[in-house]
């Protein structure tokens, strides 16, 4: 990577990210697995289950002797159900988000972002969270985004992240990706983009630096000022 590289747009992460969203997706898988009688697992257990999709989300939440086809299904519509009424109930996003999207708009860096999660439920998060108001803004900054969809592969393929860096009409080298996982630093890497790590997330500065991250920031308001160091465009 450029050590000085130019960054014309950041495609970020959701969960862990942008969203503390731990305990309702927790809530809801739980509520799930106690309908199907088998035992809930602590909310921060679930750092290690989030990251890959709903897919994984589901088979990683299941006991071990009990991960075949009927019980995936089960637990996905149940998890679907409850997230549907719930995924607002404690999810927030983490203190400096807002401040550190201001100045990204402030200095006319484009954004996007590229989640895992159901497009479904991304686009929900996205317009609750992000509206224009939220970020003393006239409109979401988040017109080009993209949640897990059937038929396309997930992070840490690169397509989707291409995919957006098109609709951006900006070339990868110039986009920063930030992201709280190892799938995000990869997605990056893949993509040919900046991979910057997000140590407030659900994995840790250690991890981050493991999957071979180019920066770390261990707070949102410090990667504001890392953009604070680009040039106007």
């Amino acid at each position: 990577m450029n050590s000085n590289p130019l960054i014309k747009a950041v495609i970020f992460d959701l969960d862990g990210t942008l969203l503390d969203t731990l305990r309702d997706i927790a809530g809801a898988v739980n509520k799930g697995l106690a309908d199907m009688g088998y035992p809930q697992h602590p909310v921060e257990e679930f750092r290690n289950f989030v990251g890959h999709g709903q897919t994984e989300l589901i088979t990683r939440a299941l006991p071990e002797k009990h991960r075949n086809a009927k019980n995936l299904q089960t637990l996905a519509k149940k998890f679907w159900d409850y997230y549907d009424i719930e995924w607002y109930l404690n999810t927030k996003t983490y203190p400096g988000v807002l401040y550190m999207i201001q100045l990204a708009v402030g200095k006319k860096i484009k954004l996007s972002i590229l989640s895992n999660k159901a497009h479904y439920f991304t686009k929900k998060m996205i317009r609750h969270f992000f509206r224009g108001a939220m970020i003393r803004h006239t409109k979401n900054p988040f017109g080009i985004y993209s949640g897990e969809q059937p038929g396309k592969p997930t992070k840490p393929d690169p397509t989707l992240a291409l995919e957006l860096a098109a609709k951006l009409k900006i070339h990868p080298e110039n986009i920063a990706f930030l992201g709280d996982m190892a799938v995000d630093i990869q997605t990056a890497k893949n993509a040919g983009m900046v991979a910057i790590g997000a140590a407030w997330g659900f994995s840790g500065r250690k991890a981050l630096e493991a999957a071979g991250a180019d920066m770390v920031f261990d707070q949102p308001t410090e990667f504001a000022a890392f953009l604070e160091t680009q040039p106007i465009i």
